[in-house]
């Protein structure tokens, strides 16, 4: 078994045990399991790449050390662990969109789809939506959604792996937005933290594997370009 492989497999397997920890309300499972995801999934993108490694793997390591971060700081309470966990998760979000611009413009033909702009109108819906109970946390919030409505739509014209991953990720932060919502969507507690963490899971995993795709392909085509 390959070491890709290897990690590949320890990422979901810590997924699945952070989703169970979340469905079966198992605090300390959840507790344990969180703040290893991202490490292991830069791992797996690390023994996955070839060497030297392309700028573009170095932005997106740097942008799981950023959801890493934003992961543990959403482990505490309070409107200030929110707040700074919403920054670490917008570093990550740009250094994505900095990561899959480069792909996208030199794409033929020009990506990404046009279908993406739906993203367009559904981050400026979901911002009206929760814009009369966000007060002061409005400004914060409607960055975020254009950051990652902007990687959503980036990361579209990259590779199907890269636009399911980013499809994933809008629910998953969406899913967090809309907690105010959980008595009329009835969701309960655990099951809506389920939702978040599964798809929360499911969309790194699936973004980080497109750019192992497309460092593999680069590597076919033109072996010296991986130098640059």
């Amino acid at each position: 078994m390959s070491r890709s492989t290897m990690m590949l497999g320890a990422y979901v397997t810590l997924a699945v045990l952070q989703v169970l920890g979340r469905l079966l309300e198992i605090s300390a499972l959840a507790s344990v399991t969180k703040p290893l995801l991202m490490p292991v999934l830069a791992g797996f993108l690390v023994v996955s790449s070839p060497r030297p490694f392309t700028r573009m793997v170095r932005v997106v390591l740097a942008a799981l050390a950023f959801s890493w971060l934003g992961d543990v700081l959403l482990m505490g309470s309070g409107d200030g662990f929110f707040l700074a966990g919403l920054g670490g998760f917008l570093v990550a979000q740009l250094l994505y969109i900095v990561a899959f611009a480069p792909v996208v413009r030199a794409s033929t033909p020009p990506r990404p789809p046009v279908w993406a702009l739906v993203y367009v109108l559904y981050g400026a819906g979901l911002v009206a939506v929760l814009a009369p109970d966000l007060g002061d946390k409005l400004l914060p919030v409607a960055l975020y959604a254009v950051a990652i409505c902007t990687m959503a739509i980036v990361a579209s014209g990259v590779n199907r792996w890269t636009a399911i991953g980013a499809f994933f990720f809008l629910m998953s932060d969406s899913l967090i937005a809309l907690t105010r919502l959980a008595d009329v969507l009835d969701f309960s507690v655990p099951t809506r933290e389920t939702l978040i963490m599964a798809t929360y899971t499911l969309a790194q995993g699936l973004l980080v594997y497109g750019v192992v795709v497309v460092q593999r392909e680069i590597w076919r085509e033109t072996p010296q370009a991986v130098a640059s």
